[in-house]
């Protein structure tokens, strides 16, 4: 039994090799390690042991060569990657052939090796079942948490377009819902918002708050209608008096732009008290408070000329009648085109005979006076007086025979000169001590002298409601003379009704410059005193009168 232990060291017996062990002993040897009881053989003795082993055989020459080739092969095929399952498995040691057919056979040493796990029992269907469910509930649970995820960002990336404030300059566009995306969202038509942006005044700064309604989130939103831009406008410029104040700031600008009402107030404004050219500032204020200034020029004139006071003279009347002081006045100015004329008569009393002062005042818009005083003379009345109203009365009895309704002022003036011309026959002297009771006498006797005749037109030009005025010649030599000087269309002329000897005819609307150029008998006779009445019409009317008709022709 000792041969185990040492090996099998005899030498074999002579017989014929069995071909079926030779190539048994040629193949590797099972890996032994896992087995105990090859483990402990080496630890038993006596009965215990195990009988030894039989001596192996020695290879035939051809099977050793054979081996050697298979074992190079082996060995220069390269190195793989063992698999998983070859990982699992315990390697196989190969026994390598001696070189030497001689060479005597190695005891064969097996390697300690794990044990093969015990094989898993059959799983319950129940819990295969139970399993199955549970991995399907993981997987559902993951994809909707995937789906939940994708769906959050979605959601946070679509709202993030939203620009939750726009502002905008008032009057500048028409705002809509894609000012307040940054760019179009996926789903446009799940967008919409509360605001009908058609309605919105956009003229009108304000803050317009409304909700945008994005996949079923409402987003709070606001537009601001902002007026940032100032007016625009562009300066008059003006013509003033230094003594005026400054005219309304707004009525001296135009082309005035904003969207908002404008004021306007003046401002820096220089002292022009005495006159020159000048550039003075008005402010444009919106309604947002945005201000502009501009510019506007200014020629401005120092008044120092007061006005003139012309038609005042001395007047005569008996007590108890009344006295027209405007009657025949004109007050002309440089500048001012109606200058201010007031009349001093505090000192007098008409039913008092008696001389009185009484004093015109005129003023114009530069705060420049002239005064002139006049004497109003009041006497007793004469013998066989004759009151106005008794004059006018017998003058429109006249009037309304000789005139029509519709007649110009002209074509009344004529007739009223033509009839006096023509139906008041001169004689040099008269009875008459007032002016009503030459006219009067006029009218009734049909005779009269200048001064009938002159005051008789008078009384019927004031009838028939035409301004009038009386001139008597000034200087005089040997005899005074009265005509009438009448305003007609807006512009003063000469009439003369008086009949004159070797001169068929009268005087009707002539300029001062025609009646003074008028010679007959080597005389005219026509002076008087410009300054005190107003300045004639200069263009002449001579062409459309018709004396012989007393008609006014068609031009």
């Amino acid at each position: 039994m000792n041969n185990t232990d040492n090996g099998n060291n005899q030498k074999p017996n002579m017989r014929k090799p069995n071909p079926s062990a030779a190539k048994v002993s040629a193949l590797p040897v099972s890996p032994s390690a896992g087995n105990p009881a090859v483990n402990n053989v080496k630890n038993m003795s006596g009965a215990g042991r195990m009988p030894a082993r039989q001596p192996a055989r020695r290879p035939s020459s051809a099977q050793a060569q054979q081996q050697v080739r298979r074992t190079a092969n082996i060995q220069q095929q390269p190195a793989r990657r063992p698999d998983r399952q070859a990982a699992r498995m315990p390697q196989q040691q190969v026994r390598r052939p001696s070189s030497s057919a001689n060479a005597k056979p190695q005891r064969q040493v097996h390697n300690k090796t794990r044990e093969p796990a015990q094989a898993a029992a059959p799983m319950d269907p129940q819990q295969s079942a139970k399993l199955i469910k549970g991995l399907i509930i993981a997987i559902a649970a993951v994809l909707l948490g995937l789906l939940a995820y994708g769906a959050v960002t979605f959601f946070r990336d679509e709202t993030s377009l939203i620009n939750q404030e726009v502002t905008i300059e008032a009057g500048s566009v028409r705002p809509d819902l894609n000012m307040f995306f940054a760019e179009e969202p996926q789903f446009p038509k799940l967008v919409s918002c509360n605001l009908n942006f058609e309605e919105v005044n956009i003229n009108l700064p304000q803050t317009v708050t409304f909700n945008i309604n994005m996949y079923g989130g409402n987003f709070p939103c606001k537009l601001i209608i902002a007026d940032t831009i100032p007016p625009v406008g562009q300066g008059i410029a003006q013509k003033i008096f230094a003594c005026e104040e400054l005219p309304d700031a707004l009525s001296c600008i135009t082309g005035i732009e904003d969207v908002t009402d404008v004021a306007a107030t003046w401002k820096n404004v220089p002292d022009m008290s005495l006159g020159g050219s000048f550039i003075v500032q008005a402010s444009l204020t919106d309604g947002c408070g945005n201000e502009t200034l501009v510019d506007v020029p200014f020629e401005v004139t120092k008044d120092s000329t007061g006005p003139v006071i012309a038609g005042t003279r001395d007047i005569e009347i008996y007590v108890g009648d009344n006295v027209t002081y405007r009657n025949n006045v004109v007050i002309t100015d440089d500048y001012d085109e109606n200058p201010e004329l007031t009349i001093d008569t505090a000192g007098v009393d008409l039913n008092k005979s008696g001389k009185y002062d009484v004093t015109y005042t005129a003023k114009d818009f530069s705060g420049n006076e002239t005064s002139v005083t006049i004497k109003l003379t009041v006497h007793e009345k004469p013998e066989g007086y004759v009151e106005p109203e008794v004059v006018y009365a017998a003058a429109k009895e006249i009037l309304d025979s000789i005139t029509e309704p519709g007649m110009t002022e002209e074509e009344v003036a004529l007739q009223i000169v033509w009839w006096c011309r023509y139906n008041i026959r001169f004689i040099l002297r008269t009875n008459s001590k007032s002016w009503t009771e030459a006219a009067y006498n006029a009218f009734k006797t049909h005779t009269g002298n200048c001064y009938s005749t002159a005051y008789a037109v008078k009384a019927l030009l004031d009838v028939a409601g035409i301004e009038n005025m009386i001139i008597e010649r000034y200087p005089y030599q040997t005899a005074t003379h009265f005509w009438n000087y009448v305003k007609l269309n807006g512009e003063w002329y000469h009439c003369d009704a008086t009949w004159r000897e070797g001169y068929d005819s009268y005087f009707f609307m002539y300029t001062t410059k025609e009646l003074q150029d008028f010679w007959q008998g080597g005389w005219n006779g026509f002076q008087y005193k410009k300054d005190k009445f107003p300045e004639s019409a200069s263009k002449s009317v001579q062409k459309k009168i018709d004396y012989k008709n007393h008609k006014i022709k068609e031009t």
